[in-house]
């Protein structure tokens, strides 16, 4: 099990009396992610994600200059198949099937707790420090601005970038790889 963190910068395509807009979304993130191991080329993925969300107002068809706060969980399962036999660019290809459900939450939110639902499938290539993942997203929404559901069929690339910031363990006096002075 891990924890991370991170920030998302989004420019979120939405609509205001007929006016397209792009609205800004700042998201800082925080997630416990777990893998287990079900057999040698089998991992379930289970990851609690909490998104703070600062996203820009808009009225009559016109971006405003504030931003309104939301709290979202974020509840994903993923199951995950490694072709272990298989090395490109020394790298494991895998394929990724994951279903994720969003939910708002918080004092501000009266009659909208469920967000979305994503479901994915992904093939994927995992490096030493790196992933790279491409497929197919379902993703059910609940639009805010209308009370209404829509569905959107996505083309999903991800990169994931792993940073390692703990202390480097120094060898001791008895591992045999450490260099001796004579």
């Amino acid at each position: 099990m891990y924890l991370t963190a991170g920030y998302a910068y989004l420019n979120i395509p939405t609509e205001s009396n007929g006016t397209k807009l792009n609205r800004t979304e700042h998201r800082p993130w925080m997630q416990m992610v777990a893998n287990h191991e079900l057999t040698g080329r089998w991992t379930m993925i289970n990851r609690v994600r909490y998104d703070m969300r600062y996203r820009q107002n808009f009225t009559n068809g016109e971006l405003l200059n504030d931003f309104d706060f939301t709290n979202r969980l974020r509840l994903l399962i993923g199951l995950r198949y490694h072709f272990e036999e298989q090395r490109i660019f020394s790298g494991t290809p895998y394929i990724n099937l994951s279903n994720e459900v969003l939910v708002n939450f918080g004092e501000n939110i009266i009659t909208n707790h469920f967000n979305q639902n994503r479901t994915w499938l992904t093939l994927g290539l995992q490096l030493e420090t790196v992933s790279f993942q491409i497929g197919y997203m379902n993703r059910f929404v609940k639009l805010s601005q209308n009370q209404r559901f829509e569905r959107n069929h996505t083309l999903v690339v991800w990169i994931s970038q792993r940073f390692d910031f703990r202390k480097k363990q120094i060898p001791s006096d008895d591992d045999e790889h450490f260099y001796q002075i004579p």
